[in-house]
């Protein structure tokens, strides 16, 4: 478990027993910020294999295999 899953839940519970008043969206926002960096990533890595695979196959063709 991470800091923001951590500080997420002590939001919930805070929100939940009336300590703070914020709006769901603020209590929720460490766990949306941390999913959003995962997805990210996600698609970097993604985009990088896809160039990798793309100049194999470009260097593939210029030799004739």
């Amino acid at each position: 478990m991470g800091i923001a899953e951590v500080l997420t839940i002590v939001l919930v519970v805070l929100k939940w027993t009336d300590v703070i008043a914020w709006s769901w969206w603020l209590v929720l926002l460490p766990a949306i910020i941390s999913i959003s960096l995962y997805v990210l990533l996600l698609v970097v890595k993604l985009v990088a294999v896809l160039i990798g695979v793309v100049a194999v196959k470009k260097r593939q063709k210029r030799a004739g295999l």
